[in-house]
This record gives structure tokens, C-alpha cells and sequence, in this order.
């Protein structure tokens, strides 16, 4: 109680000053004795908006996360991506599409963003978060041993594995199994206007564990603006 009643007979001498200055004074009189409470101020703000987003973050249903790598012709623009197949979807309040095209991972290199790229893929990896990639083909051949990757054989549906079966990338697994392990995007939506997509395409990993399937399929049919499921 002391302390408050310290800082309202500190503030009325604070205000009496104030009254008795000119306007450019009182701004500065303001900034020397007041930034310190403007700092925590701030702080507090950023603290409270950081932890409201979180908590909004644990309220919303991720329906489809994906990673696009290496994306030097800023093919897969993530927000944008995101938006309109939200849209696509007709997604509902609190529903959500996690995409992010920050990523590049270049193997063997131990840069400091390399390593950050490739120590977040597999987190999300770990965390059976991610549904799918899209990266070079030489990366998923680098994946394929390590990551838990669906075969796309098995995973399409007839009608989608008999338009892809050409654009289908085969690499060996932890088992040394040859599989289906990548989908070529050339074609599609997104890669259609790209002449080096003809000579060095991005593949679609999807991994085994997604419980997602189904929006990926979805996925899968608007990049190649393929009609609805029959």
C-alpha cells in the first residue's frame, strides 16, 4: 500500500509539472522520466500478445501442414498457397493450412540457415507433424532411408495413380525397398510456367503417419486442377 500510495503522490507532483510546461517540454519531460515505464509497458504488450496467439494456436484445428525447400524460383509463395486452398476448401472458423516456404537444405552444408532448415524438418518429422514436403529430387533420395514415407502406389487413389505413374519418383527405403516415395509437380498449378521444372522438378514426399490423407489427396487435385473425387 505504501508503495502505491508513494506512486500517486509521485504522479499528482508528476501532473502539477506537466500543467506549468509548454507542449514540446512536456513531451520531453514525459520521454525522461517515463520511458523506463513505457519499456515494461511494451514488454508486457508483446508478452500478452504472444501468449494470446499460442492460446489461439491450441483453439484452431490444423487440417494440413506442409514444408516447400529450396524454392529458388518462389514457386510455392506459403501464405498465398495457403490462402486460397483454404478457400478451395471452404475451411470453417478455427480451421487452418500451415505451409511455410522458409526452408533450404543444401547436404553436407553446415551454414547456419542449412542447419536450421534441415533441424526443423526433422523436429516436425519427429513430432509426426508435418504431412508432407516438397523438395528436390536429390533430397528425397537423401530422405528416403531416414523418413517415414508413404508409397504413393498405395497411397492414390486409380484414377490419380494412373494420370501420376510417370512423375513418380522411385528411391529405396530404411528397409532397402524400392518405393514410390515422391510425386513430380511439374504440370502442375504452381510449376507450369518454370522451364527448369522440366529439367530439375520439386517432389512431393508424403509421410506415412499423416492422418490427413484425405486433404492431401484434395491438395493433390488442385495443384494439377484435377475435377473434385469422383
Amino acid at each position: 500500500m505504501k508503495i502505491f500510495r508513494n506512486f500517486q503522490k509521485k504522479f499528482a507532483n508528476d501532473r502539477a509539472t506537466l500543467k506549468s510546461l509548454p507542449f514540446r517540454q512536456k513531451i520531453r519531460f514525459i520521454l525522461d522520466y517515463y520511458k523506463g515505464a513505457f519499456f515494461i509497458f511494451l514488454c508486457l504488450c508483446l508478452l500478452g500478445y504472444y501468449l494470446g496467439d499460442m492460446w489461439l494456436e491450441t483453439r484452431r484445428d490444423t487440417v494440413l501442414e506442409g514444408f516447400f525447400s529450396n524454392d529458388d524460383e518462389n514457386l510455392f509463395p506459403a501464405q498465398k498457397l495457403a490462402d486460397d486452398f483454404s478457400a478451395y476448401l471452404g475451411l470453417a472458423k478455427g480451421q487452418q493450412i500451415i505451409f511455410d516456404d522458409s526452408l533450404y537444405v543444401i547436404t553436407g552444408s553446415s551454414a547456419d540457415y542449412n542447419t536450421a532448415s534441415q533441424g526443423k524438418i526433422m523436429a516436425y518429422v519427429s513430432a509426426r507433424e508435418l504431412d508432407f514436403l516438397v523438395t528436390t529430387g536429390p533430397l528425397v533420395e537423401t530422405y528416403a532411408p531416414s523418413f517415414p514415407i508413404q508409397d504413393l502406389e498405395e497411397f492414390l487413389p486409380d484414377d490419380m495413380l494412373e494420370r501420376f505413374r510417370g512423375q513418380l519418383l522411385y528411391a529405396a527405403d530404411g528397409t532397402g525397398k524400392r518405393k514410390a516415395c515422391a510425386l513430380s509437380l511439374e504440370g502442375s498449378r504452381f510449376t507450369r510456367d518454370s522451364a527448369a521444372q522440366k529439367e530439375n522438378p520439386h517432389y512431393l514426399i508424403v509421410y506415412s503417419y499423416t492422418k490427413h490423407k484425405d486433404t492431401i489427396l484434395k491438395f493433390l487435385r488442385y495443384a494439377f486442377e484435377m475435377d473434385p473425387e469422383p
